[in-house]
C-alpha cells in the first residue's frame, strides 16, 4: 500500500501545480481580454484555439493522451472565454 499512498501523493502535488498553472493561465486570460476590448475585438479566435489545441499536443509527445488533452483544453479555453466575456 505504500506505493500508492506515494502515488496519491505525487498526484496532489500535480493538482496542486496544475492549479497554481491554471490561475496564473486565467490571470493571464483576464488581461488579453482587457487588452482585447480596449482594442473593440472579439474574445472568440478560432485560429488561435486551434493553434493551443495544436500546441499543447505536441507538447505532450504523448500520442495515447492526445484526445484527453485536447478535451481538457478545451473545457479551459471554454472556461477562459466565459471568464473574458463576463469581465
Amino acid at each position: 500500500m505504500a506505493d500508492l499512498s506515494k502515488l496519491r501523493d505525487q498526484i496532489d502535488q500535480a493538482d496542486q501545480d496544475l492549479v497554481k498553472a491554471l490561475v496564473k493561465r486565467y490571470d493571464l486570460v483576464m488581461e488579453v481580454g482587457r487588452l482585447k476590448r480596449e482594442k473593440g475585438q472579439a474574445v472568440f479566435d478560432p485560429k488561435r484555439e486551434e493553434q493551443v489545441l495544436d500546441k499543447v499536443t505536441n507538447l505532450a509527445q504523448r500520442p495515447e493522451y492526445e484526445a484527453a488533452l485536447r478535451a481538457v483544453y478545451q473545457e479551459i479555453m471554454d472556461q477562459a472565454q466565459r471568464l473574458e466575456e463576463d469581465f
